[in-house]
């Protein structure tokens, strides 16, 4: 990380209120946030986006797999609970993650967008592999395995806590589901499993986005109030 953000983050967390890392704090307004703090939160919005759109297809995936009454349920709950998901992020959510302009925010951008093409790429490659090798049912925990390391890496450059249980997961989970079980079962339990973490997870960065906004509009209606007191 360059000086002048490490300064910048040292001068937001010598405050009185703390430190806002991770982009989160009521009393910072986006235009005053670090390249890292936007990014943590624009992480949150577009990588929200993406996880729910992942879930969607995990959750009916792994449903279909299990056929019957119960595998048309849970399509019916999965495809329910993902609309609600994007409505909830379009509704509580849009506008609290504006995309940074300075030269160190384009920097960070740069190295998400190739970590984001890497990882879609080697989502595309590894279920080749494993159907190639006869293992088709290999295919969904090798493209779970391929989004642990990257939640894992945007924790690390941008700082979203909660991304790194679910990236460990996500990374270990598969290899011990491979391990253990095959078939139907490996299928079904891989795509609900991941889909119901993604889901969360996305859910979780939407509802801290959706928090900034509300103190963001608290402060907003609060300022004219204040100024009519003075008079």
């Amino acid at each position: 990380m360059p000086v002048s953000e490490r300064q910048a983050e040292h001068a937001v967390g010598s405050t009185p209120r703390g430190t806002d890392r991770d982009g989160l704090s009521s009393t910072t307004r986006a235009a005053d946030l670090t390249p890292t703090a936007a990014w943590s939160r624009r992480v949150r919005w577009i990588g929200g986006l993406v996880q729910a759109a992942f879930a969607a297809f995990w959750l009916v995936r792994g449903s279909a797999v299990i056929g019957g009454g119960v595998g048309d349920a849970l399509i019916a709950v999965s495809g329910v609970a993902a609309i609600g998901t994007f409505f909830y992020a379009v509704t509580a959510a849009r506008g609290t993650a504006p995309r940074p302009k300075s030269p160190e925010g384009k920097r960070i951008e740069r190295a998400v967008t190739i970590a984001t093409v890497v990882e879609f790429a080697a989502a595309i490659v590894l279920p080749v592999i494993v159907s190639a090798a006869g293992h088709s049912d290999w295919v969904l925990p090798s493209i779970a395995i391929t989004i642990g390391p990257l939640l894992l890496w945007l924790d690390y450059r941008v700082h979203v806590p909660r991304y790194r249980p679910v990236g460990w997961a996500l990374t270990v989970g598969p290899v011990i589901l491979v391990a253990t079980l095959s078939g139907t079962p490996l299928v079904a339990t891989t795509g609900i499993a991941a889909g119901v973490l993604l889901l969360g997870t996305a859910v979780a960065g939407f509802r801290d986005l959706a928090a900034v906004r509300r103190a963001e509009q608290a402060g907003t209606a609060a300022v004219p109030v204040s100024a009519g007191a003075r008079l």
